[in-house]
């Protein structure tokens, strides 16, 4: 998540940081997080999302996301496409949130967002934005990730980064191919119509049980989307 306006040089925190923060929506700045801001989803934001919503991965990313290949890097970029006129989520009503238990990993972890290095992170808003930094309630970072129920978020986020190749660097040009490939993590639907293809199966040993599994466990499936991107990547990046 990444507002228009931001504190300058935030200091680095740590798990085991304090800060102090409570939202209510007796605030004056009751959902304004919620706009005007860039909100990055990861796939197992759109997976909990399009689930909450009872609607297929392309019916969600088509009605509430952009998405795009990155220019150089082409890496997939999914974010919220807020309303126009409002410039608010299109998922926020005037009582809040209307997914809040499935709200993606960044809505989770505000006023906080990573920092640079792993283990660290930064206030994302100033006070003068979000007046629930005001609040007499303290916690240390990792007791408010634990109560947001970060930590699914972050075990996904690693295995999808896991189908990167070893020699892939952060950063580097990538074919645009293999950005397409990476994007069927986030259209699970499309992934799921390949599945139903009995070469597909017999080729990647997809057997009757965890064919099972999958059609039953959308996680299930986005760990075998997972898998079937790295063998890709494994095969297509040293010969493009």
């Amino acid at each position: 998540m990444h507002p228009n306006s931001s504190p300058k040089e935030a200091p680095i925190l740590t798990s085991e940081s304090t800060f102090r923060f409570a939202c209510r929506d007796t605030l004056p700045c009751f959902t304004q997080c919620c706009r005007d801001v860039n909100i990055y989803l990861t796939p197992y934001d759109v997976l909990r999302l399009r689930r909450s919503l009872k609607i297929g991965s392309g019916e969600f990313l088509a009605k509430y996301t952009r998405h795009f290949l990155a220019r150089v890097t082409h890496i997939p970029v999914v974010q919220f496409d807020m309303d126009p006129e409002t410039l608010y989520c299109k998922l926020v009503t005037k009582d809040g949130c209307s997914v809040y238990d499935n709200r993606p990993w960044a809505c989770r972890m505000f006023p906080l967002d990573l920092a640079s290095r792993e283990g660290e992170y930064q206030m994302i808003v100033g006070s003068d934005r979000c007046m629930g930094l005001k609040e007499s309630t303290a916690m240390t970072v990792q007791e408010w990730l634990d109560t947001q129920g970060v930590a699914p978020y972050v075990e996904m986020e690693r295995a999808f980064h896991s189908v990167l190749p070893p020699s892939f660097k952060p950063g580097a040009p990538m074919d645009a191919g293999l950005g397409k490939l990476l994007f069927l993590a986030y259209d699970l639907d499309r992934f799921a119509e390949m599945l139903n293809d009995k070469r597909f199966q017999t080729f990647y040993e997809v057997d009757d049980e965890l064919l099972r599994q999958v059609r039953e466990d959308d996680e299930a499936l986005l760990r075998l989307a997972f898998r079937y991107i790295r063998s890709q990547m494994d095969e297509l990046y040293q010969v493009i």
